[in-house]
């Protein structure tokens, strides 16, 4: 919100010496925060910028479309120069520049000063100005016309210099987004009165109501809407006093209608909009948008409306778009001589949700959205009626037609003494506080009276729509008393006892152990689609879980809270794919959420997941044909929780979205715990993603439970030990776990781990061949070879009658 300080002195009365940083400094900490401060007409030179008169306009003796003027600007001779300017006249008053002047150049907004210089052969040793030489707006087509009645010589500076603050208001304060609402601040931080600007007219002709019918089709969308006709008007440009207003709020003047509109928003805050009632039914309906309706807003574009579109409508259709824009059918032209002022309380949820939709922010809509009160619409409309009434030349029609479903009240709040005390931090008086109160607008219904268990109670003004809980009233008291009276003390209290949180620490360990096996962590959205989730889960697993969806999501593609990290990680091997990177390991730490049935709140699950793809490198590090699969991951996978202590057992199993055969259920002590496997091509290409991809899941809540809570550390042994391979026939569906089961399970092995599996020629068909290496190692004396071929015996033949396995020669 620009804030011009002149503009400001018609409403409330500030030191001709104002000291502005001082000043702003106030405003910021008692109300609203001043974000800049502007000095239009700073860099004008006081004595060579000055209210001059053209006394006498002559042709140019060598240009037609030049002319000479000759300018009183109060020194002792008038002064002639050339101006090439439509708008020159006689008796104008104008803003003159002498030699020696700094001025902007209109062409590229440089700084240049002014010379002497001949033009067409005539000495010309000044220049009439535009708005766009004082650097006031980019405008240089004609000069600048002052009122008659600006005191000739007198310094620019002075007579049309300004300083504009740039306040940031706060969403909640929508009765500061106006020249009005910052006024009555200022009034209540200086302790002055605020005047308010005149709303009374003549009236002439039929009532309004003989001219336009009003209908509210959804109250909750619009509070009230307010309409005044006014006839016999002259659309033409704005006298300078209001463009002058505009131009200070950041606003381009257009016409004497438009600006006048612009204007009362900028002065009260409300929203207006104009129509030319030659081009609108009887009767305006406030409805929302029946399927397939579609309008022509003043910009020129066809708008598509959906269901929830508020819209100005009458017999015909759509003729405005609520809150947001006009129509093109309906817009006021030079030839309207009649027009329809609408001043409206529109739903700000609905004016947000429309403009963002339509890319269609404005003064107008980012006013709704903040909630205005309903008691200012009336007050308005009456004040632009007037200004139509003595600008354009129009005349009222009798009344307004005022359609108030529901009637505001103003709330009742009350606080006690001690809520007071305890929000604010310092004990204000009740004298203070009652004054407080009554500079800001509030009506005093109680106070404490000296009593430390009374309490103040009060009606709000009819323009704060932020005012309802006893907090409220406690910051309107802190602000104005003065946060530096605000006591300075120490820190007190205990420091909280730090609490443990189990999951979170194995989770951090989890983290680590992954970076050190050689995963590299990835951060993804929680936030996904339903189409996404269906490409990694199946339907009836969406259909018992049913994702929770979120409200007003700023994207669509972030409106269901995941279930599952797999599709998250599947993108990210997308675009690491897309990047070119050879081989990629990644995994993510984190949570899904879970609907709970009868609770608002979802289950949230800690979940580690990995993928794994890419082809190996050689010992040069150059990428090679083979594919990286189910073992690579399983083995980077074995390595991370090895650096907790734990160990994995994998069983084979099915999974949706993995291939048959290439899956294994991940167990500890019997407890299933997670899954590992590749994911099917058919997954992968909804990705599209055309190599394979190893991919696990495990929920570290049950690998936490059973991971051991002290690290075991075990002696170094004394004595050598004695290591052997040996291979293995068995039926191929006997899975090689149970072989390295069986050898570790004996008390003279140290280690068992397999490092081959063979199906081929060599082997009968359903056989396979599996190769492991076995360390034998006793604690107490050292083995000789007999002593593992004995171990190792005694091993084979519990294999062989368990699971009919050969020692393969």
């Amino acid at each position: 919100m620009l804030v011009s300080l002149k503009w400001l002195r018609d409403y409330v009365d500030l030191p001709e010496d104002l000291d502005v940083e001082a000043f702003a400094q106030q405003l910021t900490m008692a109300s609203a925060e001043v974000d800049g401060i502007e000095r239009i007409g700073g860099d004008w030179d006081r004595e060579l910028v000055t209210v001059g008169e053209v006394l006498k306009v002559e042709p140019h003796p060598d240009a037609d479309r030049l002319r000479l003027a000759t300018v009183n600007y109060g020194g002792a001779e008038p002064q002639r120069v050339v101006c090439g300017a439509p708008n020159l006249a006689e008796g104008q008053r104008i803003a003159f520049g002498r030699e020696g002047a700094e001025l902007t150049n209109p062409r590229n907004g440089k700084r240049l000063k002014l010379k002497a210089s001949k033009i067409r052969g005539v000495e010309s040793a000044g220049m009439v100005l535009s708005e766009a030489e004082l650097g006031i707006s980019e405008a240089h087509e004609g000069i600048i016309e002052l009122p008659s009645d600006a005191p000739i010589g007198t310094p620019l500076a002075d007579y049309l210099g300004d300083v504009v603050l740039d306040v940031h208001v706060w969403p909640n304060r929508a009765d500061m987004m106006s020249m009005l609402g910052i006024a009555r601040e200022v009034a209540a931080i200086v302790g002055t009165e605020v005047r308010e600007p005149d709303l009374t007219y003549a009236e002439a002709g039929e009532p309004a109501a003989d001219a336009i019918a009003v209908e509210i089709a959804d109250p909750a969308l619009c509070a009230r809407y307010v309409a005044t006709v006014i006839d016999d008007i002259t659309v033409g440009p704005s006298p300078a006093w209001l463009q002058e207003k505009l131009i200070a709020a950041g606003q381009r003047p257009i016409n004497n209608v438009v600006d006048i509109t612009n204007f009362v928003m900028f002065e009260m805050g409300q929203p207006l909009h104009a129509f030319d009632l030659d081009t609108v039914q009887t009767t305006v309906i406030v409805r929302t948008a029946r399927e397939g309706e579609t309008l022509r807003t003043l910009d020129g574009v066809d708008r598509e409306l959906t269901p929830e579109t508020l819209l100005i409508t009458d017999e015909s259709g759509p003729i405005a778009l609520a809150g947001v824009m006009g129509g093109e059918a309906t817009e006021v032209s030079e030839a309207t001589t009649t027009v329809l002022l609408e001043a409206a309380r529109f739903d700000p949820v609905n004016i947000r949700r429309t403009s963002t939709r339509l890319a269609l922010r404005s003064e107008a809509s980012s006013r709704f959205e903040r909630g205005l009160s309903p008691g200012l619409a009336e007050r308005a409309a009456r004040r632009a009626t007037k200004l139509f009434v003595e600008v354009c030349g129009g005349a009222a029609r009798s009344g307004v037609v005022d359609t108030y479903p529901a009637t505001h009240v103003s709330p009742e709040v009350e606080i006690t003494r001690s809520r007071l005390d305890t929000v604010i931090g310092f004990h204000v008086p009740g004298a203070e506080v009652e004054q407080i109160f009554q500079t800001l607008g509030f009506e005093v219904l109680a106070t404490d009276g000296g009593d430390a268990e009374g309490a103040f109670r009060v009606r709000a003004p009819w323009w704060r729509t932020d005012i309802s809980i006893p907090d409220d009233l406690a910051e309107e008291v802190v602000r104005l008393a003065g946060y530096d009276r605000l006591p300075g003390t120490t820190i007190r209290g205990r420091t909280p006892a730090w609490e443990p949180v189990p999951l979170r620490t194995f989770r951090d360990r989890v983290r680590d152990a992954m970076v050190d096996a050689g995963w590299q962590e990835v951060i993804t959205y929680s936030l996904t689609t339903d189409e996404m989730l269906a490409r990694v889960m199946p339907a009836e697993d969406l259909a018992i879980i049913r994702p929770l969806r979120l409200e007003n999501t700023m994207s669509s593609d972030r409106e269901v809270m995941r279930p599952t990290l797999r599709h998250s990680l599947l993108e990210v091997i997308d675009r690491n794919i897309r990047g070119g990177a050879p081989e990629i390991a990644v995994f993510e730490a984190a949570r899904v959420y879970l609907p709970r049935d009868g609770e608002p709140q979802p289950e949230e699950r800690d979940y580690v997941v990995g993928a794994l793809s890419g082809f190996d490198v050689d010992r040069w590090g150059r990428p090679t044909d083979r594919a990286l699969d189910f073992y690579d991951a399983k083995g980077a996978l074995d390595e991370a929780v090895h650096a907790l202590d734990l160990e994995f057992s994998y069983e084979a199993g099915h999974e949706f979205g993995m291939m048959p055969g290439r899956v294994a259920r991940l167990s500890i002590d019997g407890e299933e715990v997670g899954v590992l496997g590749e994911m099917h091509p058919e997954v992968l290409a909804q990705f599209e993603i055309e190599q394979p991809v190893a991919l696990f899941e495990v929920d570290l809540a049950k690998v936490m439970a059973r991971a051991p809570e002290q690290k075991l550390v075990a002696s170094v042994p004394r004595f050598p030990a004695v290591e052997q391979d040996v291979a293995v026939v068995l039926n191929d569906e006997v899975p090689a776990g149970v072989v390295r089961a069986a050898f570790e399970g004996s008390p003279l092995v140290a280690s068992a781990q397999p490092f081959d599996i063979y199906r081929g020629e060599q082997l009968p068909e359903g056989k396979k061949s599996v190769a492991i290496s076995v360390r034998y190692q006793a604690p107490n004396r050292t083995l000789t070879q007999e002593d593992a071929d004995r171990e190792q015996g005694k091993i084979l033949k519990r294999l062989q009658k368990q699971f009919g396995a050969e020692l393969r020669a």
